[in-house]
Order: structure tokens, then sequence, then C-alpha cells
């Protein structure tokens, strides 16, 4: 068993923590937005006239609310209006497809759903009132409620089920108070940092960002432009707003190590501190992040599971130790947060299963008690506290530190986000005209494995690939869709009658040629009946755009590795988030065009992009 000193079994709650701060450093920005910035009075105010608008409803301890995760600063007031009124938030994405939604909301059973006026017009669920967060009105009379303690339950956050189910993480206030106290002291959160809010509230992760950040009396950066989820456009919050601190997927880091590889332009000098977390770091891309980026600049590997609240172990891997990496050498994920209890159950090798334990631990599952019994366990020590069983195996580094050494179950992450395989499968299977179906990861791109899936069509009403890949694109999470489908005769089977995953995965990798298929983000593919003849669909040529086209065709097929001609759809030729990345900042880079995720998935080809860019260019002069 080994342990930082657990801190945080006492701690006040975070909205106790946030009240301090109001009183204490009241005319210190706390929101910096694209509207402008509010202080810590202005913040506390309109989070205590939203909570009371929810009591005055009836909610508090007990209840559940939804909160429609969008980009604005109003739906990060959400959750703390929530956590002060005395329920617990649940956070949800509006874009997501409707009968996803509709989904999470049965398996949660919301009193309500808060959010901007906006998104909740677009959203209908029986039975459950909609509050809208924009404008909650004078600040009422009367009583301001119980205050929450340390064991009401704070946040339930969904993550990928393997059942096949999406499945909800209930998070007590107290877990995410210790994990705060611990990440404000790693982080080094002062008054003067101000923190960009670059992951949505349905990651934990953005946990990290927010609650350190407004306790220790910093600001956060609320810029609805982080959607572009371009380098470029991360650079450019950075040095627009004085950003200190970011916290991001392992895999955009990796594109932002190629983005200062190339040269085009420096870190900002405001730049403080980058956490990275979420998947494997590679030595070699660690080493190249030392080799370019001022030893003043921290980089912090960390490790955390939503069951363990946000982070539980941490690294600094920059500077100096980041320079003497060997490329085949592992790159720790650090030593235990002092919150965190840790135990390693061992196995061969030298390898160790990873639990968790302390303060910072979740309830469980909600309603799913069998899991909750599997992953959590009680402490030897008979006290009545638990553990979780992470899944994840590690090795203990000279000094004590760990680094990981992969999964002890079938449990994957694709970019930074944690995939149960039989909940795609389960999507895939879901569909008319299939009769069995695998997903498997293949190959690695930059340390990111890809998600392929592979199904068997019915004999009578086959489904065609297409058809799995709009199916599954209207029933999954965008980060869950499979980088393609393809259709198989049969899937290979082991003698004991289960799919043979190695034999599928050497099978997918070796197609000559990705398959039409869904990717994350992209939604449905394009209709198949898009404009070939040089023209924009409206009868008008194209004009410009012509050369424009031919020039990102060239851009997308070096990106893609494969061909790609000016009216081919990219994501039928296999791209994912991280290609559309990569081709924003491509793109940026050779014609100082910004797009933005949005317009890329929607434009998909390379002359409906052309068009796009010379019309903006064209609406500016």
């Amino acid at each position: 068993m080994g342990t930082g000193p657990l801190v945080g079994t006492g701690s006040p709650t975070v909205p106790e923590l946030l009240a301090r701060t109001a009183r204490r450093t009241p005319d210190a920005p706390a929101l910096i937005t694209r509207e402008g910035v509010i202080s810590h009075r202005e913040l506390d105010a309109h989070v205590e006239r939203l909570a009371r608008v929810l009591r005055g409803r009836g909610l508090g301890a007990g209840h559940r609310v939804a909160v429609l995760a969008d980009r604005s600063w109003q739906a990060v007031t959400c959750p703390l209006a929530v956590l002060r009124a005395g329920a617990a938030y649940v956070p949800l994405d509006p874009a997501e497809p409707p009968e996803r939604l509709r989904d999470l909301v049965a398996r949660i059973s919301p009193a309500a759903v808060l959010g901007r006026a906006e998104p909740l017009a677009g959203l209908s669920f029986p039975g459950v009132p909609a509050i809208p967060a924009d404008h909650p009105g004078p600040e009422p009379g009367g009583t301001s409620g119980r205050a929450p303690s340390p064991g009401d339950l704070a946040y339930a956050m969904f993550t990928s089920g393997s059942t096949g189910a999406p499945k909800a993480v209930l998070v007590p206030h107290r877990a995410v108070a210790a994990a705060t106290a611990s990440l404000a002291d790693l982080f080094d959160i002062g008054p003067a940092d101000r923190v960009l809010h670059w992951t949505s509230l349905l990651w934990d992760t953005s946990g990290e960002e927010i609650y350190p950040a407004l306790v220790r009396g910093a600001a956060l950066v609320v810029d609805d432009r982080v959607e572009a989820r371009s380098v470029p456009a991360l650079l450019a919050l950075v040095r627009e707003h004085g950003v200190t601190v970011v916290d991001l997927s392992t895999a955009m880091w990796n594109e932002l190590v190629d983005h200062l590889a190339s040269g085009d332009e420096p870190l900002p000098p405001s730049l403080r501190l980058v956490v990275i977390g979420g998947e494997a770091a590679q030595a070699r891309a660690v080493r190249r992040w030392s080799e370019r980026v001022p030893d003043g600049v921290r980089l912090l590997n960390t490790y955390g599971q939503t069951e363990t609240v946000m982070v539980t172990h941490a690294a600094d891997i920059g500077g100096a130790a980041g320079r003497a990496l060997g490329d085949d050498d592992p790159v720790p994920i650090g030593h235990p947060l002092p919150h965190v209890r840790q135990a390693l159950t061992a196995r061969t090798g030298g390898v160790a299963e990873l639990w968790i334990g302390g303060p910072g631990v979740s309830w469980g599952y909600a309603d799913r008690p069998d899991l909750t019994a599997a992953a959590f366990l009680p402490e030897p020590d008979g006290g009545g506290a638990r553990r979780y069983r992470t899944g994840d195996l590690v090795r203990e580094l000279p000094g004590g530190a760990l680094a990981h050494a992969g999964r002890a179950d079938r449990q994957l992450k694709i970019r930074g986000v944690r995939v149960e395989p039989a909940e795609v499968e389960r999507a895939i299977t879901s569909c008319p005209g299939v009769a069995a179906a695998a997903v498997v990861t293949v190959g690695q791109d930059r340390g990111q494995p890809r998600l392929l899936g592979a199904y068997v069509p019915s004999e009578t009403g086959p489904a065609t690939e297409q058809e799995v890949a709009e199916h599954c694109a209207r029933r999954l999470s965008r980060a869950l869709l499979p980088h393609r489908i393809t259709a198989v005769a049969a899937l290979p089977l082991l003698r004991t009658g289960k799919v043979d995953r190695t034999a599928l995965r050497a099978s997918l990798d070796a197609a000559p040629s990705p398959a039409a298929g869904p990717s994350p983000d992209s939604g449905p593919s394009p209709d198949a009946g898009q404009e070939r003849d040089g023209q924009d669909g409206t009868g008008q040529d194209d004009g410009g755009a012509s050369e424009l086209a031919s020039r990102i065709a060239e851009l997308c097929g070096r990106t893609l590795g494969c061909p790609c001609g000016p009216d081919d759809s990219l994501f039928v030729l296999g791209g994912d988030s991280l290609t559309v990345t990569r081709l924003i900042s491509q793109l940026y880079r050779e014609t100082g065009a910004e797009l933005t995720f949005r317009d890329v998935f929607d434009h998909a080809s390379p002359r409906e992009l052309a068009l796009l860019i010379e019309g903006s260019e064209g609406e500016r002069r």
C-alpha cells in the first residue's frame, strides 16, 4: 500500500469554498468571456440567484438536475448553482443525437433540465421541466436553504459501459473537495492565474479546470472559440487572454508538439503550466517538447478515472527529465496525490494492477449495484471505506513513480475518452440488417489507436456500410464512433466460440482502403448526390475556389495518407477528429484560413471547404 498524507476528509465543500473566495477577493476576475469580465462577487451573486430559482422549484438534496454542457459562461454557472442548491448535476451535451439524449435522461431521471434558453428550446423531455439559466432575475428574499454536506451527492457523470449501456458515476462532495484541494496545490494556482476552460463539462477533466481556479481566486477563461479544437485556435486564445494554465488531452498536446516543431509560432509567453492526460504520452513527443519549450513551462502528466474523480497521480515530465527520455522509455504517470491511497496487486513480470482508495473515491454506479460491487471493494482495514479497481496495469519505476502498462480488461482509451467496446457493438447490432458485430483497435497514429468496427450483414435485408454508419451516428456520442465500419462475411472465432479479436484486427488493419463509416464528430455521412460538376449546388460556378479545392485536396491526401479528390468526403476516406485537427492547422499554416471543427464537419469535401473559405474572404472584403 502506498499513499501520500490523506487530505480532504474534513474539507469544506466546493460551494463553501467558492463563497469564501467571493468574500475574500470580491472584485478579482472570476470569468473572462468574450462579452466581458465577471468578478468573483458577480459570479457568486449569479450562482446564488440561480440556486434560489432551483430551490423555489423544490429542488435540493436528493434531486438530480441535468445541465446542458454548451460552451457559454452560463453553462459554467449552472453546475455551481445546482451544487449550491444542494442538488446534484448531470452534464448532457445538447448536440448529442436525440435518441441518445433521451436514453441518458431516462437513465438518470432528472427533476429538471437547466441551461441557456437557446439550446433548451431545441430539446424536449416529457415530464422533465426546463429551467433557463440566462437571466435568473433579482435575488429573492427568504431562506437560502440547507448547504450541501460532504456526504451529499455532487454530480453524476456518464462513462462508457461494459454491458453495452452507459453508466453514471456518482460523485459526492467529499470527493470533489478532496481532489480540488490536491489539484490546487499541484497546479500552484493563485489569484494571478488565468486557466483556459478547454474541456467540455461532459468529462471530469473540466473539474480540473474549473474548481481549483475558482476556489483559489484565479480567473477561468470561457470562450466558445475553443470549439475550433485546433492548435492555432488554442494558441490564439492563450495569447489573447494571457492564459497561464491549459489542461489538454494527450492527443491534442501531440498536435501542439507538432505545431511547435514546425517553427511557425512559439508558445505564448504567458503560459506557465501545461497539464496532459487521458492516454499514455510517448517519450519521443515529451523529448521534442522539452527540446523546444523553456524549462520554466511545466509539463505535468496526469492519470485518473471518473470513478476516482479527476486526477489521482501526476508527474512533472518536462525540462531536463523530458530531454533525458529515450524513445523506448516509459513516461511516468507519477506518484499519488495527497488525498489518494494507492494499492498495487502483484501480477507477473513486475506488472501490478492499480487500486485507488481515499476520500476521492466515488460511490459507484447509479442503479447498478452489480457493477458497483464488482469494481468497489471494502478496504482491508475494515474501516468501512472502499477502494476502486481501476483495471489499469502499472509498473513501479525507480524512485516509486508509476508507469502505465496497459489494461486488464477490454476497456479502451480512444482520443482520451474511455470506450467500452460492448457499448459500440450494441449500437452496431441494433441496426436493422446486422446479424453480429465486433470492434477492435488497430494501429498507432502518433501513439493513438483507432477504433474499427466489423459487422456481419443479415441474410435477409442486409444493411449497407452506409446505413450502419448513419445508424451509429444517431445513437453513439461522437467520441464513441468508430473510425470506420466494415461489412464482413463472418467474424473469426476462437475454439471457445468467442470472437478472435487478434484475427479480426489483422484482417481489418490489412484492408487496402477505408470503407465508408462514421468518424468522431462527423455525424451521418454526406449525401451521395453531392455536386461533382464544378458548381456549388446552386447553379453558380465556383470560380477561383477550384484551384483552392485542389490545394486542399492535396493537403487532405497528405493528412489521410491516401489519394483525395476535390469532391471526396474526408470522412468516407477515414478522417476522424485527429485528422481534422491536423487539417485545420495545416490549412491555417498554408492559407491563413481560420476554420473550426464544425466548418469541416459541415463541409466535408475539399471543394466545399474551398467555397466556404472563398465566401468568408469575400465577406471580409
